[in-house]
């Protein structure tokens, strides 16, 4: 006896169904609602196999009756029913959730027998696929929990592609977030210690050649200085369905527990503070910065090379404004990344040489879009005497004027006034301080307390869904008190009847390296080799390196392989290295270029870390640029390490 249920409110519908099956010989139980209040009691009081749901009741309307259907008894199998100008509602209702449905008027008995038998099969099915596949996420779930415990990995790698899968706790083994980037073996390879590195490349040559080989043992290093022992065997196989072959590896960390920190079982452990999570703290931020900023900055260049031809007035306009808009990104995204390390009060400030005029000017063009976007009055003053080159942290910097910008417009009233006004002034405890004034109607922005420290889980917990708005503002509001701090800032907040003003007082290490006398482009002929393995990022650089001047010539190396090379053959003035490139990276190439030659090496990165900033200072570059950066910044950076260069070579 199968038990059916029909909610529908047009008796005369109802009474169709009724009799048609009356007509089938298979024996029914059934059952009628009016409304789905309705339907949802009978389904409580009593057991029902199957539903057929109309979607216009008196208590519910078209779609949404489904929906509510489905969270309230999805354990029972429907077959919605529509009018016949309604047949499209039909086809999204199997896509939400339905096993069927039927075109009131254009079905029969037997066709209502059929929907009903299929119905309940296609739910039979469904139902035992998901316990298959709970089945087996649970196996998966109970492996991974053994091979972490034996902090043990496993990979599988095409051996003409040289491309990997790795498990998750291998990603663990690496400190790396699970499947946070595709790995190859020049990935795994780069891991290794250099006193091992021949030694596991001959074990991966000479493992293809056997069906099971290994184990051996060898070092890796993690962030230049972590030291880990592992044991790597492999295994042939075959693939069938995709005809490749394929050599299987399993990885296991055989670090002594002195070294890895493992506790001894026998000794009571002492407690420990709570330490930030490694995973999303330095490797997920860092990695979403660098798949984001490679073509971020190819844009960049991109729109540099755009301006540089013939626009029409319009064109310009476009062009300036999505300029504006990229900008923007870049700060936000700087923002995101260093997120982590800002929760965890550990911000260090990286020294660099730049034109506070340049970030300013670029501060001006966000604030004026951002002006048009949010229907505010923008009004800005920058004093001409801020065209000075200073010493200190550039990123940090723009930041810092990205969140008050941010502040401003969001606690600002709609179509009010915001004022910027940016002085350079002398202050007698301070010395040359850049004095930045912002005025504007509204609330005051609401600042977290200062008693209390948040954490990383505390502040990421700010951007859930439920309080996006308030969330992010209480976000920027935390970056930027943590900003001034780091950046020691005077702050001074204020609010007048509707009127806010935030004086911030900048301090400014006026650099004795001043623009004035460095050449803004080369005086003679001078050669850069630019080492980027992406070929969009290899045409755009090259592009706005040779516009740059007439007495500029590139050459392009696609690894550091590549780049050494070039470098021994050819004397190059300058070297643009990019960091994360196959084969070879920047590191291991700088680090053999430094033992003959002593050209100028700059590290173009996409991740834009302190730690990789120091690691490159370390292995011998001279310079370190984050992308995307500006045209201008890459000149000035060039003619920077050139001139002191040739002074070197004078003395």
């Amino acid at each position: 006896m199968l038990r059916i249920l029909v909610i529908e409110d047009t008796k005369e519908d109802t009474e169709m169904i009724r009799v048609y099956l009356a007509e089938a010989k298979n024996k029914y139980q059934l059952r009628c609602a009016e409304s789905l209040s309705e339907g949802f009691y009978i389904i409580d009081e009593h057991p029902v196999d199957l539903v057929l749901l109309d979607l216009n009741l008196p208590d519910s309307n078209g779609f949404n009756t489904l929906r509510r259907y489905l969270d309230k008894a999805s354990h029972v199998p429907v077959v919605v029913m529509t009018g016949v100008t309604d047949q499209r509602k039909g086809t999204e209702s199997v896509r939400a959730g339905a096993q069927d449905f039927l075109v009131k008027g254009e079905f029969e008995s037997r066709q209502l027998v059929k929907a009903i038998r299929y119905s309940l099969e296609r739910f039979r099915l469904h139902a035992d696929a998901e316990e298959r596949a709970t089945k087996a996420s649970d196996e998966k779930s109970r492996l991974e929990a053994l091979q972490k415990m034996a902090s043990l990995g496993d990979w599988e790698m095409d051996i003409v592609s040289n491309t990997m899968t790795w498990s998750e706790e291998l990603f663990q083994i690496f400190q790396l977030t699970p499947h946070s980037l595709s790995p190859s073996l020049s990935d795994y390879l780069r891991y290794v210690h250099r006193d091992d590195r021949d030694q596991v490349e001959a074990f991966f040559e000479k493992a293809v050649r056997y069906e099971e080989y290994g184990p051996l043992e060898h070092r890796i290093l993690i962030d230049n200085r972590i030291i880990k022992i592992l044991s790597l065997r492999t295994r042939i196989r075959f693939d069938e369905k995709t005809n490749k072959v394929l050599l299987l590896g399993s990885v296991q960390d055989i670090t002594p527990s002195e070294s890895a920190g493992v506790p001894d079982a026998s000794k009571t452990p002492e407690p420990e503070a709570a330490k930030p999570n490694p995973y999303y703290s330095r490797e997920l931020f860092n990695q979403i910065s660098f798949n984001i900023r490679t073509p971020l900055s190819t844009v960049v260049h991109l729109f540099y090379l755009l301006e540089q031809t013939n626009l029409n007035k319009q064109q310009s306009k476009l062009v300036q404004d999505l300029k504006t808009t990229i900008n923007d990104l870049s700060f936000t995204l700087s923002n995101l990344v260093n997120l982590s390390i800002l929760s965890n009060d550990n911000l260090p400030l990286t020294l660099e040489h730049f034109r506070i005029l340049d970030i300013l000017e670029s501060i001006q063009r966000v604030m004026s879009f951002k002006g048009q976007q949010h229907n505010r009055e923008v009004d800005i003053y920058i004093d001409p005497r801020l065209l000075v080159t200073v010493k200190g942290d550039s990123n940090k910097l723009a930041q810092l004027f990205f969140c008050l910008i941010e502040l401003a417009f969001a606690y600002s009233v709609f179509e009010s006034f915001v004022k910027l006004r940016c002085t350079l002034d002398d202050d007698e405890e301070n010395g040359r301080v850049l004095h930045v004034q912002m005025e504007y109607t509204g609330e005051l922005p609401i600042w977290p307390d200062t008693e209390t420290e948040a954490t990383a889980e505390e502040i990421l917990s700010l951007l859930q869904p439920s309080s996006v708005d308030d969330g992010r503002d209480q976000l920027l509001a935390v970056v930027f008190l943590r900003l001034c701090e780091q950046l020691k800032v005077g702050q001074q907040v204020s609010s007048q009847k509707g009127e806010v003003t935030i004086d911030l007082t900048i301090p400014l290490q006026v650099s004795n390296q001043q623009s004035a006398n460095i050449p803004k482009a080369p005086q003679k002929d001078i050669q850069i080799l630019l080492v980027e393995d992406h070929p969009m990022q290899q045409i755009a650089t090259k592009q706005i390196l040779t516009t740059w001047s007439d007495k500029v010539s590139v050459v392009v190396a696609d690894d550091g392989k590549a780049a050494l090379a070039q470098a021994k053959d050819m004397a190059f003035s300058i070297i643009l290295m990019d960091l994360q490139m196959p084969v070879m990276d920047g590191w291991e190439a700088t680090t053999q270029l430094r033992q003959f030659s002593t050209v100028p090496v700059i590290a173009l990165s996409a991740s834009n870390s302190k730690q990789e900033e120091d690691r490159c200072y370390q292995v011998g570059f001279n310079d370190y640029i984050a992308k995307p950066f500006q045209p201008e910044e890459l000149y000035h950076r060039i003619m920077l390490l050139i001139h002191e260069d040739n002074t070197n070579s004078v003395d």
